[in-house]
């Protein structure tokens, strides 16, 4: 009777340790993908008050011309937004300012982005396209500014 005692604790330590495994592996899993989560709009969907940054993803990838051959420029874009709430409505128009970017990207030689002058021109004329795409359809426009967050030519 002992034996079958001291055998029935034992399979209810394993049971526990068990437990206390997975419970371990899916809090380690929960806080590595957290800040996954939350990047991905999984995260609060109620939009931060105030000043703030709007990624635009996936990045922008297009062919630009380098005299006779064709060369890729991926470029990373973030909008600087003077009031975060409204960060949904520009979002909702995504596709108006992809397709801007896009021809306006893609419009561009290389020669021209090689240096800091040129990327600069390019976001500037960036942002003024946006802002006149989303004129018509945004009332009051709270995009303040747009930076490169990363800028590549292969």
């Amino acid at each position: 009777m002992s034996d079958g005692l001291t055998c029935r604790q034992n399979e209810d330590r394993l049971l526990n340790k068990e437990k206390n495994g997975v419970f371990l592996a899916l809090t380690i899993m929960l806080f590595t993908l957290s800040p996954f989560i939350q990047a991905a709009g999984g995260g609060s969907s109620k939009p931060v008050e105030g000043p703030g940054y709007l990624p635009l993803k996936p990045a922008f990838v297009v062919n630009i011309r380098d005299g006779k051959r064709s060369r890729f420029l991926q470029v990373e874009i973030q909008l600087k937004l003077s009031d975060m709430k409204k960060s949904e409505k520009i979002l909702h128009h995504d596709s108006i300012i992809r397709h801007t970017m896009l021809m306006l990207l893609s419009g561009q030689e290389t020669i021209d982005l090689y240096s800091t002058t040129g990327k600069e021109r390019l976001r500037i004329k960036a942002l003024e396209e946006i802002r006149t795409a989303l004129k018509s359809e945004i009332t009051e426009l709270p995009i303040d500014d747009l930076y490169f967050t990363n800028f590549i030519i292969q």
